[in-house]
């Protein structure tokens, strides 16, 4: 029975050494992607990007964030219906948004599986948006042709943030964590470009004009504490 008993401590004492070994926060050379997820945005779960992390040491890591978003969307705004000489007409509008955040990383004293962490970061963004707009035009003869506004805009940013954060290991090389800073956005837009469809001074056929500039457009700068409503879900390798 003592030998039992005795056996049973042992092994119990194994078990308690080895949990208590177990490295859970990153000693230096790993690698790893996170995925951003904003719970708390208009759809169920919403992807907002992709970061990688290079730890140098125990204590140092460098971090690129990329997104790349696409959206397209088409609505039918007129059936056609041939009793009535009406055309299909549709409302089109498109984007791309490109995102590149890198940045440094300075990991301080925790616990073994909460791993505090300051740090900043570059953003760069690119976004390219393209709408069109179709109207029928009647024109002499019984003539009915499709016509339309097509424009094209984009814009330019860059900001820099200061970030304070932290990972909680729930697993060995698994954990979550979140993120809040402060910093400066800017937002350059682009020269904007509109196409043209309509019908020509004699009402015979149709014209096409292009023009271009910088009307509408606005710039912005902000400053401020930000929050990102973001759960961020990572793993080591």
């Amino acid at each position: 029975m003592k030998r039992y008993v005795l056996a049973v401590s042992v092994a119990i004492a194994c078990i308690a050494t080895a949990q208590a070994q177990t490295q859970y926060r990153p000693a230096g050379g790993e690698k790893n992607l996170e995925l951003m997820i904003a719970p708390l945005s208009g759809s169920p779960v919403t992807m907002a990007g992709i970061k990688f992390r290079k730890f140098g040491s125990a204590t140092s890591a460098m971090r690129l964030g990329v997104f790349l978003g696409f959206q397209n969307k088409t609505t039918i705004t007129q059936d056609e219906d041939g009793e009535s000489d009406m055309l299909e007409l549709k409302d089109k509008e498109s984007s791309i948004t490109i995102a590149v955040q890198p940045g440094l990383e300075k990991h301080m004293t925790g616990t073994d599986r909460l791993s505090p962490y300051i740090g900043g970061y570059l953003d760069l963004s690119f976004t390219n948006k393209n709408t069109k707009k179709e109207t029928q035009l009647n024109l002499n003869d019984n003539k009915r042709e499709v016509g339309y506004e097509k424009k094209t805009s984009g814009s330019l940013g860059i900001g820099l943030n200061a970030v304070a954060g932290f990972d909680y290991y729930l697993a060995k090389s698994l954990y979550f964590g979140t993120e809040l800073g402060f910093g400066f956005a800017a937002t350059m837009p682009m020269k904007s470009k509109t196409e043209t469809v309509a019908a020509n001074d004699d009402n015979t056929g149709t014209a096409t004009t292009n023009t271009d500039g910088k009307k509408d457009n606005v710039s912005s700068i902000q400053l401020g504490p930000n929050v990102v409503g973001q759960l961020r879900l990572g793993w080591l390798f």
